[in-house]
C-alpha cells in the first residue's frame, strides 16, 4: 500500500490544508488504527463556476478500508469542519470528538442533512482519552472563535504537538487567554514533532488583541452619526460580535443580524455561554421603525461571498434595507487569499454609491485570529520541539514557514504538501516516505463530485466558453432545404454574428459533403468550422453540437 510503511511507526499525512488556506483534514496512522484531525471545506473564488465548496478527497480512505477510530475538530471554523455534514455518512459516521461550543455549532448543522452522527463526544480539557491506538489531550489556545484547542497526540513512542489554528491573544474578550504554563510544560516531557499554523508566516508584528479592535470601534462610533453602520466580519468570532453589540447598545444603536451563518453562530453561543440574550438585537421588520441613525447591521460577505447578505445590500437586493451615501460600512476582516477580486468589487460599488468605508488598512479595525513570525517564535521556545511541520497555508507560506525555522535554529523543519506519507519520529529522524493520492472533490447541488470529473469540466467550459447548437437540414443530395438553426443563448445575441454564421455553414456545406465519408465526419468539419467563426469573432471557444438531419 505505501512503501516503507511499518505499521508500528507513527505516520502523519495531509489531505488537505498543506498547499492551500482552507480544507484541512490530516490523518495520523499507528498499529493499524487511523485517526482523523478536522475535516473542512474552501470555497470556490469563482462565481462562474460550475461549484461552490471544495472538500478533500477521501477516496485513500475509502479504497484501502482504513480502520478510522474518530474524527477530533480543533475548532468550528467552515475550514475545519465545513466537509463534516456531506462526507460524514461516506466514511462511515465515525465518532466526532470536539468541545462544546464547536458541538453546538455543529449540531446546526446537521440540522439540513439525513444522517447526522448518533453521538458527538465531548472532550474534557483536563482529561486524557485513548481514542484507538491514540492517547489524546487537547489544550486551549486564542484564536478568533472560542475554544480553539491544540491537540497533544501520544503513542509509546512518538509525541506530536498539533497546534490547530492559534494566535497569542492575552484579552481575547470571550474565552481563556493564552495559557503560557501549561504550553511551557510541554518542554519537560518533550514533544517530537508540532504540527504548525503558517497563515500569518509573513507578518513580522505581533498579530493583535481584540480588545485592541474594541477601543477602535468605539472611537469609530463616536465619530459617526449621520447615518446606519454596516459592519461585516467572519460571523464565527463571537469576540468581535460581542463587541458590536456593547458599543451599539452605548450608542443608541440596535443591531440586526444578517445572514444564516451569523444567526447559527448567535444561537450556539447563546448555548454555550459565550453571549448574554443581547436585548438591542431586533429583527429586519422591526429596523424599518427606527431611523438609520440608531440601527447597525450586522452582516455576512466579508470575503464578497456573491450570495451573502452584504453582497446582496450592495446589489440592491435585500428585502428590507439598501445602502446611501449617508452610511459607513465596515471591513472588520482580512482578505483570504484567492477572494480578493470579489473584495475588490464589492468595494468599487460601495464607493459608486458614495458611502463611507473602513477596512483592515485603518489599525485595530481587525486583527488576525494566526501566528506572526514574533507569535511562531515564542511558541517554538515554549514548546522545544525536535521537528516542526507547516500546514495551514499554500505552497509559499509553507516554505517560508520552514525557511523562517531553519533561521531561528531551534527545530529540525520538514515542508510536506498534500498526500505526502510522513513517518514522525523520535529521533530527528521524521521524513517523507512516500506519496499518495489527495484530490479534491466539490458540491454540486447535492451531490459530491471529483474535481477532474468530466461533467465539471464541461461545465466549466459552458461557464467560461458558452454552448452552440446548429442543426442543418439537408436532403440526399446534400442540398441545405432550409437555413441552419443555431440556438446559442450563452454566447451572443447579435443576429448579424449569427446571420454570418448560417451564410458560412452553407457556403461551405457542399464542399465538405464531398470530402466525408459519413455524416460524423461531417459534423466534425462543421463543428470545427463554427469554433473557428465564433473565435475570430467573439474570442470563445464554446462547447459545440452539430446534428445533421437528411429528409
Amino acid at each position: 500500500m505505501i512503501k516503507g510503511f511499518n505499521k508500528k511507526d507513527l505516520h502523519f499525512i495531509p489531505l488537505g490544508g498543506a498547499g492551500e488556506i482552507g480544507m484541512n483534514c490530516y490523518l495520523y496512522h499507528y498499529n493499524n488504527n487511523w485517526l482523523m484531525i478536522d475535516l473542512g471545506v474552501m470555497f470556490s473564488n469563482n462565481d462562474l463556476s460550475a461549484y461552490e465548496l471544495i472538500m478533500p478527497n477521501l477516496n485513500f480512505i475509502f479504497e484501502n478500508k482504513l480502520n478510522l477510530s474518530g474524527i477530533i475538530l480543533t475548532h468550528a471554523h467552515e475550514d475545519h469542519i465545513g466537509a463534516v455534514p456531506y462526507l460524514n455518512d461516506i466514511i462511515g459516521n465515525i465518532p466526532i470528538y470536539t468541545t462544546s461550543f464547536t458541538a453546538s455549532v455543529l449540531k446546526r448543522k446537521f440540522d439540513s442533512i439525513k444522517n447526522p452522527p448518533n453521538k458527538i463526544n465531548l472532550l474534557d480539557y483536563n482529561k486524557k482519552v485513548n481514542i484507538g491506538n491514540f492517547e489524546i489531550e487537547i489544550l486551549s489556545l486564542t484564536h478568533s472563535i472560542p475554544e480553539p484547542n491544540a491537540i497533544i497526540l501520544k503513542t509509546p513512542t512518538v509525541k506530536v504537538f498539533h497546534t490547530g489554528d492559534w494566535k497569542i491573544d492575552p484579552k481575547p474578550l470571550v474565552g481563556n487567554p493564552i495559557n503560557i504554563e501549561k504550553i511551557s510544560s510541554l518542554k519537560q516531557t518533550g514533544i517530537d514533532v508540532m504540527i504548525c499554523d503558517s497563515t500569518n508566516v509573513f507578518d513580522e508584528n505581533p498579530s493583535g488583541s481584540e480588545d485592541e479592535v474594541r477601543k477602535k470601534l468605539r472611537e469609530v462610533f463616536q465619530s459617526f452619526n449621520t447615518g446606519k453602520i454596516v459592519i461585516t466580519c467572519f460571523a464565527s468570532n463571537i469576540a468581535r460580535l460581542e463587541t458590536i453589540l456593547k458599543i451599539s447598545n452605548e450608542f443608541q444603536r440596535s443591531c440586526v443580524l444578517l445572514g444564516r451563518s451569523m444567526h447559527r453562530i448567535y444561537d450556539a453561543a447563546l448555548e454555550s455561554n459565550y453571549l448574554i440574550d443581547e436585548k438591542n438585537i431586533i429583527s429586519e421588520k422591526d429596523a424599518k421603525y427606527l431611523p438609520d441613525e440608531n440601527l447597525v447591521l450586522i452582516c455576512t460577505g466579508s470575503q464578497g461571498e456573491s450570495r451573502a447578505s452584504l453582497s446582496r445590500l450592495v446589489n440592491g437586493k435585500h428585502k428590507y434595507f439598501y445602502l446611501n451615501k449617508n452610511d459607513l460600512i465596515i471591513f472588520s476582516s482580512r482578505e483570504i487569499p484567492g477572494n480578493e477580486k470579489a473584495i475588490n468589487d464589492i468595494k468599487a460599488k460601495i464607493t459608486k454609491i458614495g458611502s463611507k468605508m473602513l477596512d483592515h488598512r485603518t489599525s485595530n479595525i481587525h486583527v488576525s485570529g494566526h501566528p506572526s513570525k514574533t507569535e511562531l517564535r515564542k511558541m517554538y521556545d515554549w514548546v522545544n520541539p525536535s521537528t516542526v511541520i507547516p500546514i495551514h497555508g499554500e505552497y509559499r507560506h509553507l516554505f517560508e514557514h520552514k525557511r523562517y525555522i531553519d533561521k531561528c535554529k531551534v527545530s529540525k523543519s520538514l515542508l510536506v504538501e498534500n498526500g505526502d506519507v510522513v513517518k514522525l519520529s523520535n529521533q530527528d529522524n521524521t521524513k517523507i516516505i512516500d506519496k499518495i493520492f489527495s484530490g479534491r472533490n466539490v458540491m454540486r447541488g447535492k451531490s459530491i463530485l471529483s474535481i477532474d470529473n468530466n461533467l465539471l469540466s464541461r461545465l466549466n467550459l459552458v461557464s467560461s466558453n458558452g454552448e452552440l447548437y446548429v442543426a442543418i437540414i439537408t436532403n440526399t443530395n446534400n442540398i441545405i432545404v432550409t437555413d441552419p438553426l443555431i440556438f446559442c443563448p450563452t454566447i451572443t445575441d447579435e443576429d448579424l454574428i449569427l446571420d454570418d454564421l448560417k451564410q458560412l455553414i452553407k457556403k461551405e456545406f457542399s464542399s465538405l459533403s464531398k470530402q466525408s465519408i459519413n455524416d460524423n465526419i461531417l459534423s466534425e468539419q462543421i463543428k470545427a468550422l463554427t469554433r473557428s467563426f465564433i473565435k475570430n469573432k467573439l474570442g470563445l471557444k464554446p462547447l459545440t453540437y452539430v446534428e445533421i438531419v437528411r429528409i
